[in-house]
């Protein structure tokens, strides 16, 4: 149930004409593997800024591509009408295809190295690449994560073998992955969605009239989260609610049985029932220290972006961040929370609208104020 929110979205029909230059070309990292990188340009004046991003878990490519859009191509325009340029890259074993649903073909031997330690040092490499560049060498560098990179641009900006000016996580995980994978796993990611669509009257939880009641803007839910179940078969502790106990309890058996493979190294199962990420990324990450305790050793701006409605991780890690930056009398954190975003700061506003969300747009402005 992992990334449910952003991976709908990411699936609507958009179309859209980008307003910038793009440059393409193959970096050899440390260990000799080659991907393909593209720094995206604003057509208007050379850059000053260059915000380069770390996308979430699992295959990804510098085009994020989509049936009829690319994601990074939308964010680069937006970045870009700003007059800052956006980096992104190959995970290492990917590169674009025609094959739906992430449109990534994946080298299974060269993309079982990706583990977050291996991901931070190829972002290094990656970045020093970038520097050395004569054009870019004095322009601000802005390290962007996305959920999972939010754990990664921090190792970065932690290690320092690199220049990072500042930071921006998106969809901010302060916990260790497994507390994460846990928090998803036991339903409470799925809730938060649940809730979202299904309670009409603000108690967290869904009674029979608010399931059954038809509304054409739940159907596609319906199907999607309970395969069209009748309440009765959702309601399994039989207290005429579906709530968090419900979910908990109908995942505990997955749950378990994914903690098995891990331990187990079945990647096969976890592949084919999870999602495509190895059992040593697990494990690697299972051994981190959280961003909770890590980012408090920095003192680089940092700026997370969260929705309220974040089914991938809660925003309550959000407030728990501000909590002991405050106590500490540290200055350079600041939080944007927004109402009614989900994970993805409701990208799917600029897919149906052509209007970026309250999310997106200020997550441009902060990026183009600090670079002024």
């Amino acid at each position: 149930m992992r990334r449910i929110i952003f991976c709908l979205l990411l699936n609507v029909i958009g179309l859209s004409v980008s307003a910038f230059e793009s440059e393409v070309k193959p970096v050899r990292l440390t260990d000799g593997e080659e991907v393909m990188t593209r720094l995206c340009l604003p057509d208007s004046a050379p850059p000053r800024t260059i915000v380069f991003c770390v996308s979430g878990t699992g295959p990804s490519t510098y085009l994020m591509k989509r049936p009829k859009f690319n994601y990074c191509d939308e964010l680069a325009d937006g970045f870009c009408r700003q007059g800052i340029a956006f980096f992104t890259y190959d995970r290492r074993g990917c590169q674009s295809d025609d094959t739906p649903p992430l449109y990534v073909a994946v080298d299974s031997v060269k993309y079982a190295k990706y583990t977050p330690m291996q991901e931070a040092k190829d972002v290094e490499d990656l970045i020093s690449s970038l520097l050395q560049d004569v054009r870019w060498r004095d322009c601000k560098l802005i390290l962007y994560g996305i959920s999972e990179g939010t754990i990664i641009a921090s190792l970065v900006a932690e290690r320092a073998n690199v220049r990072v000016d500042a930071l921006f996580l998106h969809g901010y995980a302060h916990d260790n992955m497994y507390d994460v994978i846990k928090w998803q796993n036991e339903g409470h990611g799925v809730m938060i969605l649940v809730n979202s669509v299904f309670d009409h009257n603000g108690d967290s939880r869904v009674d029979r009239k608010e399931y059954d009641t038809p509304r054409k803007e739940m159907a596609a839910y319906k199907s999607y989260l309970f395969q069209n179940q009748p309440f009765d078969s959702l309601d399994v502790v039989k207290d005429d609610f579906i709530d968090i106990q419900d979910i908990q309890k109908m995942r505990k058996p997955f749950n378990e049985q994914l903690m098995k493979c891990i331990t187990e190294d079945n990647g096969y199962w976890i592949k084919n029932n999870y999602f495509n990420i190895t059992p040593q990324w697990f494990k690697t990450h299972f051994e981190l220290e959280p961003n909770k305790t890590r980012l408090m050793r920095l003192n680089i701006p940092i700026h997370i972006f969260h929705g309220v409605k974040d089914a991938n991780v809660p925003v309550e890690g959000v407030y728990d961040l501000e909590a002991r930056f405050k106590v500490n009398n540290m200055q350079n954190l600041t939080i944007h929370v927004f109402e009614s975003h989900d994970h993805g700061l409701n990208f799917v506003e600029w897919l149906t609208k052509k209007k970026w969300s309250q999310g997106y747009s200020c997550l441009f402005e902060t990026a183009k104020e600090l670079g002024d």
